[in-house]
């Protein structure tokens, strides 16, 4: 039996282990084992190094990600790469199935993801590594806490069309859940080529985004789907970040033809000067469906010519 170190702790505990000799048909059936009562324990010279996790100040959000810093302690007079895994995932967390710390370094970022199904609360992890020490040598890092947490913010993207080098909008709905410290950026990623749009800054009041979409000659023209926004949150000097909110498409339409030149007017005399007419009001935001009967009328328009 095993018993604490500590006198003043009345706590006993036993060590158990069966190991799986044959298992068969039928259901995974096990046929020889071996129970064991008794564990075995090397006594070995220290590693050359070790690593550490550098504990996360912030939460990891459904649909986000999150880069944990590794640090690699060498000893003097070593330096070789270090491979390091990630071995235990909360469920709904993916990781990469390794990092390598080159020679020559100390630190490396292991990207870790949750998906919208992550499960939420405080989980324990922890990462391993090995190098080459006159052979494979195995060491653990200490147990840190990953938090799993809804995310702060949610947003909704409305489609939009343009003509091939012309500028358009997309708009983007927001809604901020949770108290940002910080303003946060948004950032539209998956746009086809030669198609820009800049960041913009998301706060607590912000209601509404209008993101400026700007083509050049060489954009390429269709339908062009799985456009989305990336948002960094930041809090206690460290991002949080909103990996895939929203999603829309955006299409891209061939400039329509030149109608045909119609003839010279014949010339007239010259009429009165007309009185200064009122300055008409600023241009009003056209809606999809306004957007989509508009171009339908010019196009009815430029094939009847």
């Amino acid at each position: 039996r095993m018993k604490t170190s500590d006198p003043n702790q009345n706590v006993t505990g036993r060590f158990r282990n069966r190991a799986d000799f044959v298992i068969s048909s039928p259901g995974q059936s096990l046929y020889v084992w071996k129970d064991v009562e008794r564990m075995p324990v090397a006594v070995i010279d220290e590693l050359p190094f070790s690593i550490e996790i550098v504990q996360p100040a912030v939460p990891m959000v459904r649909d986000g990600s999150m880069q944990l810093k590794i640090v690699a302690h060498k000893k003097e007079g070593w330096d070789e790469d270090i491979s390091v895994q990630f071995p235990f995932r909360p469920p709904g967390v993916g990781a990469d199935s390794s990092i390598k710390i080159a020679k020559g370094q100390t630190e490396g970022l292991y990207n870790i993801n949750a998906n919208g199904n992550a499960a939420l609360g405080k989980w324990p992890m922890y990462a391993i590594a090995s190098a080459n020490v006159s052979g494979a040598a195995w060491a653990s890092s200490q147990m840190a806490e990953l938090e799993i947490a809804e995310p702060y913010l949610g947003i909704n993207l409305a489609r939009s069309s343009v003509e091939i080098g012309q500028e358009t909008e997309i708009v983007a709905e927001v809604q901020v859940l949770k108290e940002l410290k910080a303003p946060a950026q948004a950032v539209l990623l998956g746009l086809p080529h030669k198609v820009t749009a800049e960041p913009l800054q998301i706060t607590a009041e912000t209601k509404e985004l209008v993101f400026k979409i700007k083509t050049e000659g060489e954009s390429p023209a269709g339908n062009h789907k799985n456009i989305f926004c990336q948002v960094t949150v930041t809090e206690n000097n460290e991002s949080i970040v909103h990996a895939r909110l929203g999603n829309t498409e955006l299409r891209i339409d061939k400039p329509l033809p030149m109608p045909t030149a119609a003839p010279a007017p014949m010339p007239v005399a010259a009429a009165a000067a007309e009185p200064a007419k009122p300055t008409p009001p600023p241009e009003k935001r056209l809606t999809r469906l306004e957007k989509l009967r508009l171009e339908a009328q010019q196009k009815k328009q430029a094939g009847g010519e």
